[in-house]
């Protein structure tokens, strides 16, 4: 739904204005957007709490009645002025922006605002904290000592090298899976697919070291990733993951839309995102692809949404992952599900490309440096 709030108090700022609706309407942070006009007015984005397809449409005018109510009452004065009103956009289509203006107002969010949304999470070891971008490394129980990522995980998880229990089906063989649960597709990267060198490390940062990407850690990404991730040059990004001074556990993950990256570099990429596994080859899935890469220590944290394909590139990453109904009325998540939490375990290797159900919750753990490319419905 989109709404017009007249009036608003624009010293705020547009997170501040995202908390206060969010709360006003008992939705969560994540799911409403705000953007500022030039008439001292805002534009309101609500999005529903659940994205699956089956959703049904979110109505703009309770939404816009139940703010005004409280406008009217006077408990909305931190955010909104005594006459300011609120109502359905008159068109949408007046209010909907190119994906151009989109990244721009993205990139223009003052670094302090990107994650004053966010709620506590759990860190490695159920320590509930606050996601920032400020801070790269994570303080546990476990690594009170200097130790590697690994080496840290594997107090964990003890299996973490060797415990995998996830199907392997050859990429010939896919006609015959369900995908009702996670499975490894083998040979997803026909060799003739692309040159390995075009993923080298330092050739990349040669080639596109100046192009801004989207980067955030183990934390910052969990919730709607793209809006919280922080943009940064790929070769800072890559640095970063190169040099590990900090020899941190949850350091910097590129998270970038292939989409937002130099017209040379898609071209590049173009052969490995055409090579994805097809589910249903009679009834093609469009879908939209991240360029994902990090360093030996956490990937994104523990979340969940449709049901996406990963092609591993470069590297070795672990995956934890079970179904929603597993965590029914579980409330410490961690370190449990390195465990037994999660039913199901895997290492995935290089050329190989993992299939992850529906609402199926998962998290990463790189075991080396590494690049792949998410898959996710359009």
């Amino acid at each position: 739904a989109i709404l017009t709030l007249t009036n608003a108090r624009k010293e705020l700022g547009t997170s501040t204005i995202e908390r206060h609706i969010s709360k006003a309407l008992s939705i969560s942070d994540s799911k409403v957007t705000a953007m500022l006009e030039d008439d001292n007015s805002a534009t309101i984005i609500l999005y529903p709490e659940d994205e699956n397809d089956a959703s049904p449409p979110i109505d703009a005018e309770l939404m816009a009645a139940q703010i005004n109510a409280i406008i009217r009452s006077g408990d909305a004065s931190e955010w909104a002025n005594l006459d300011s009103t609120c109502e359905p956009a008159d068109d949408e289509e007046e209010v909907s922006i190119e994906e151009e203006d989109a990244y721009e107002l993205w990139h223009n969010i003052p670094d302090e605002e990107r994650t004053l949304h966010l709620d506590e999470i759990p860190n490695p070891d159920g320590v509930m904290i606050l996601p920032s971008h400020c801070s790269s490394s994570v303080v546990t129980e476990i690594n009170t000592t200097v130790m590697s990522p690994c080496e840290a995980q594997m107090k964990r998880d003890p299996s973490l090298v060797t415990f995998d229990n996830v199907d392997r089906v050859d990429v010939a063989d896919i006609h015959t899976l369900s995908w009702d649960k996670p499975v490894i597709i083998a040979n997803a990267v026909p060799k003739t697919t692309c040159s390995k060198k075009i993923l080298d490390r330092d050739r990349l940062q040669d080639m596109y070291g100046d192009v801004q990407v989207r980067t955030g850690n183990r934390e910052t990404l969990i919730d709607n990733g793209f809006t919280n991730s922080k943009p940064m040059s790929l070769s800072d990004a890559l640095l970063s993951s190169k040099n590990g001074t900090t020899n941190t556990e949850c350091g910097t993950i590129v998270f970038s839309p292939v989409k937002e990256l130099p017209n040379d570099l898609i071209t590049e990429l173009s052969p490995l995102m055409k090579a994805f596994p097809c589910e249903d080859e009679a009834a093609p899935i469009v879908k939209k692809f991240t360029l994902t890469i990090a360093s030996e220590g956490f990937g994104i944290g523990m979340h969940k949404h449709k049901a996406a394909m990963f092609m591993l590139l470069v590297g070795k990453k672990k995956w934890y992952m079970t179904a929603s109904d597993d965590l029914k009325g579980v409330v410490d998540t961690h370190p449990g599900f390195y465990q037994e939490l999660s039913s199901h375990k895997c290492i995935q290797q290089a050329g190989e490309a993992l299939f992850v159900p529906n609402d199926w919750y998962h998290e990463i753990f790189n075991l080396e440096y590494t690049l792949g490319i998410q898959a996710l419905p359009e």
